[in-house]
């Protein structure tokens, strides 16, 4: 017989399959089992994943006001900074996805918050910076939105994520622009570009 922890650990894997399989009412099943079984373990950190894992599946696939529900009920865990970034990174997901961009700023933030308190995930707070510059820039404050994606550019150069770097380089040229700021635009354009000419140089200097 499984244990409970087993049994949470095969409906969450289930789910995560059906996900790929496109079987998308069967893992929300899978995922409302895998939270039903963690429930009677009384575990409080299976609890708070399986109900993230549920919440930002429902978000996914389009069924957002009851993912949010989820997800606002559940509780951060004070020690686990990553799981709880999780958490805020995909209540702003569904703050966006209702149109509530403000509210979606401020969850992002919060994900930042806990993400910057772990020491291997830059990549994760690089994404929600990112995030965050996109919905300064559905709200139209366009230097917020440049600054942030000038962060996430440095994040994501840490992390040797050279594409994501340009990517966001090339939008925080095109919002200085728009902010008149042309010489900064220009220097931050030229930066981009001299990024794409190294990145090249390299790939051709290693392939075969």
């Amino acid at each position: 017989m499984l244990t409970m922890s087993a049994d949470v650990e095969h409906c969450t894997t289930l789910a995560q399959e059906n996900l790929c399989d496109k079987f998308y009412d069967d893992a929300i099943n899978n995922f409302s089992e895998a939270l039903k079984c963690a429930k009677k373990s009384d575990d409080t950190e299976a609890i708070c994943k399986c109900k993230l894992n549920y919440g930002a599946a429902l978000v996914a696939l389009g069924r957002t006001s009851e993912g949010l529900k989820v997800l606002e009920s559940v509780k951060p865990l004070e020690h686990n900074h990553q799981l709880t970034g999780d958490i805020w990174y995909n209540l702003s997901l569904a703050q966006e996805d209702l149109n509530n961009a403000e509210e979606a700023v401020k969850c992002v933030q919060q994900a930042i918050k806990h993400y910057s308190e772990c020491s291997d995930v830059v990549v994760l707070k690089a994404d929600s910076t990112c995030r965050l510059a996109s919905l300064y820039t559905k709200l139209q404050e366009f230097e917020k939105a440049a600054e942030a994606y000038a962060n996430a550019a440095s994040l994501y150069g840490t992390a040797n994520d050279v594409h994501e770097q340009a990517a966001c380089l090339l939008q925080q040229a095109q919002l200085l622009q728009r902010c008149d700021k042309t010489a900064d635009a220009v220097a931050i354009g030229n930066e981009c570009a001299k990024l794409c000419t190294e990145r090249d140089a390299g790939v051709g200097k290693y392939s075969n």
